[in-house]
């Protein structure tokens, strides 16, 4: 299970991410299976996977990718059966005080309502 603490610091995986990315060392999850929205185009992309490591997204790929690359199965392979993966909103601009709670319960409230980043 991943939380807001069993996430490492972005410098602490950057090596393995790039790794992963270049198809050195497999991914530890692979999303399959998936239609990603890009917030970009205004699309929706089907037939992708997504590679994950220690909570990071590493790539997004065609479906498949993956088990033709390693072949092996040394990842988790989750099939998502052709759910939208959407990115998270970044609230730019917010007033913790006006919530009335502290800054661990705020951000917990917000994770799980699609906003991961506040500033």
């Amino acid at each position: 299970m991943i939380t807001r603490f069993s996430v490492p610091d972005l410098h602490e995986c950057t090596v393995n991410l790039a790794n992963i990315a270049a198809h050195k060392i497999a991914p530890e999850l692979v999303l399959t299976n998936a239609k990603v929205l890009s917030t970009y185009t205004d699309r929706i992309i089907d037939n992708k996977e997504i590679w994950i490591f220690k909570g990071r997204i590493v790539c997004i790929k065609d479906t498949g990718s993956a088990k033709k690359i390693f072949n092996k199965d040394n990842f988790l392979l989750y099939d998502i059966n052709n759910c939208i993966l959407a990115p998270g909103l970044i609230d730019p601009h917010m007033q913790i005080e006006s919530s009335m709670m502290t800054g661990c319960a705020y951000a917990e409230a917000c994770l799980l309502n699609g906003t991961p980043t506040n500033f």
